[in-house]
């Protein structure tokens, strides 16, 4: 090598470690004035997809407007003639879509509520939901009498019982791509007064087969979500209990927890008395050791007077960054003083706002997420088609928030 090369080629490395340290200098001046004001980064990376069917509430008063007959006053839910985009809605507790209002007698169906719901949930642009199996009729309870105010969910008397409904309604309703086996099954404790299931561990484990035999018999091409439960407490292990014995645990494609209480600027976290003992970090590993996923949350709500301009928004994007696929929100018919607390939107801008904002960013991939001290945190994305090359060139995609 000539003095001359190796002159040149100290010259390169020099170069190249200015550029290298002027990056690192970049890096940390980025770092610190971040910190300066207020903000963090939650997610910096080659890319978190977000999910075709991002952007999903749970909600009872958004189709009709029923009259609550117990509560507050004799309005519940939005106006008929309100819409909120979104990308699926779990069908829960909505007025009249229930399998005892529906099926009165044995393979007769009442579709009317059913039509009305799914003609707004077209006109709105939803074109996925999720069907909670709950309230059988009269006829096909195996354990007498059933709380239907409280949204139970039994096992059925006959397998073909289960089959006939859920043969009748996926094949009506083109958007039921979902089923959820039943609702927050260890709440207090399975087969208590209280608890939303009624019966045992094994009951359940037979109603679980029964889901997954039809979807084999039938061919329905739907997913079946395991069994949901509130994300607090001994719900968590007991679930995961539950699932390491059930053999046919690998075949659901979902496992849905119920993380109320949980804020954005908590997400994350160990549970704690301050999140209230939620457990997202808990399940999501449990899960993992079990070799199951993905995690989705398919009823969130929020304490009362802890819901703000950006709160929604950003605690879909918090819980995705931490592995939580699917936030449905739970309601948008909401007084804003109860569990639900995200306010009526139809009344306050933001909520609506916020909601669709979510659903927006479905097919999308993050690049990036950046807390901010007031509304939505500023999410980078770019199409799902682009290479995180190409990403470099294509300027960030802030929220309405960081263009303020």
């Amino acid at each position: 090598m000539t003095v001359s090369s190796i002159a040149s080629s100290a010259a390169r490395a020099c170069c190249c470690a200015r550029r290298a340290w002027r990056a690192l200098i970049g890096a940390f001046a980025a770092c610190a004035a971040l910190s300066a004001c207020g903000q963090r980064v939650v997610y910096e990376g080659p890319g978190l997809p977000v999910p075709a069917d991002f952007g999903c509430w749970h909600d009872v008063g958004y189709v009709v407007n029923w009259p609550k007959l117990g509560g507050q006053d004799l309005y519940y839910g939005p106006d008929p003639a309100f819409t909120v985009r979104a990308n699926r809605v779990r069908l829960y507790g909505m007025g009249g879509l229930e399998w005892n209002n529906t099926e009165k007698t044995p393979g007769v169906f009442d579709w009317a509520r059913w039509d009305e719901a799914f003609a707004k949930l077209r006109r709105t642009g939803v074109k996925r939901t999720t069907l909670n199996l709950y309230n059988p009729p009269q006829w096909a309870n195996r354990h007498h009498p059933h709380n239907y105010g409280g949204w139970r969910m039994q096992l059925p008397r006959e397998r073909e019982m289960l089959e006939r409904w859920l043969s009748a309604v996926t094949s009506r309703y083109a958007e039921i791509d979902a089923i959820e086996v039943a609702n927050e099954v260890f709440t207090p404790k399975i087969g208590t007064a209280d608890s939303y299931f009624t019966g045992t561990a094994e009951d359940l484990a037979l109603l679980s087969d029964w889901t997954l035999d039809w979807r084999r018999k039938s061919g329905w091409r739907g997913r079946i979500w395991a069994p949901s439960i509130p994300g607090f407490g001994e719900n968590i292990p007991t679930m995961l209990e539950w699932l390491r014995k059930y053999p046919r645990a690998s075949e659901f494609d979902a496992f849905p927890v119920h993380l109320y209480h949980l804020l954005p600027e908590q997400v994350g976290q160990r549970a704690n008395k301050a999140t209230f003992y939620s457990g997202l970090v808990e399940f999501r590993e449990g899960l993992a050791a079990l070799g199951l996923g993905p995690m989705i949350d398919s009823e969130k709500g929020f304490d009362p007077g802890t819901v703000r301009e950006g709160t929604i928004y950003n605690y879909a994007v918090a819980a995705l960054v931490h592995g939580v696929q699917q936030t449905c929100f739970f309601m948008l018919g909401s007084y804003g003083n109860d569990e639900t607390n995200l306010g009526q939107p139809f009344r306050t801008a933001w909520a609506k706002d916020d909601l669709e904002a979510v659903a927006d960013l479905a097919g999308h991939v993050i690049v990036k997420v950046v807390t901010t001290e007031r509304g939505r945190w500023q999410v980078s994305t770019r199409p799902v088609s682009a290479t995180p090359a190409a990403a470099a060139s294509v300027p960030s995609a802030p929220s309405r928030e960081g263009r303020r």
